[in-house]
Order: C-alpha cells, then structure tokens, then sequence
C-alpha cells in the first residue's frame, strides 16, 4: 500500500515583484498540489476579482501578459502599484489554498474516509 506523506502545511501560489529598471513587475503561479484545485475551480471568480483589481489601481490592460486565478505576469507598473496588486493577490489566493488544505485534512482524518482508501488500494 502506497500512503502518500500528508504535507504539513498548503502549498500556496508563489507571488513575486521584480524591479526592471525604474518598473516594477508582478508574477504569481500556483503550486502543483491537491489544494491548487481550487484555484481552477473557483476560476470564473479569481479573474473577476483580479480584473477589478488591476483597473482599481488603474493598470493598462497592456501592461498585462497574462492574470488569472493560476499564473500571472502584470508589466511596467510602478512600485505603489506592484505592492498593492502583490496585496491584493496575497489577501485572496492564499487564503483560499490554505483553506483547500485544511479541508481535505480534515477529510483525510475522517474514519470512514480513511477505510475507503484502505479497501481501494
């Protein structure tokens, strides 16, 4: 039987600024985990609150090469607001994913969840 090692903690999106010259730059990706599903599944949502995001801090759609609830890539912004898109994206996709991880622990701890697993295997 191949028990898979629980992780002690969620693997949350990494998200970043760069300094480019006198820009500043915003990546983000998710982690590859069980957790990380949510990210997709609550898409529709994630895009449309960081959309709205970016026209609050009044970002040209130029500026970026790609944004969703997974990855993102946000150019040429200034440093007030790189730290306020990093802000606002910290204040939603890590949240979510760690509360993803602490709900499929705690399903992972339920006994007959646990027997299910057992006779699967």
């Amino acid at each position: 039987m191949n028990m898979r090692k629980k992780a002690s903690q969620a693997a949350v999106p990494i998200i970043e600024i760069i300094k480019k010259g006198a820009a500043w730059e915003v990546h983000w990706d998710y982690q590859e985990a069980p957790e990380s599903s949510i990210l997709f599944q609550r898409a529709e949502y994630l895009r449309g609150y960081i959309d709205g995001t970016m026209d609050d801090l009044g970002i040209h759609p130029d500026n970026v090469c790609c944004a969703s609830g997974q990855t993102g890539t946000v150019k040429k912004l200034s440093e007030d607001q790189a730290l306020r898109l990093r802000d606002a994206l910290n204040r939603v996709l890590i949240p979510i994913v760690n509360k993803e991880f602490t709900r499929l622990q705690n399903m992972s701890d339920l006994p007959h969840l646990r027997m299910a697993d057992a006779e699967e295997a």
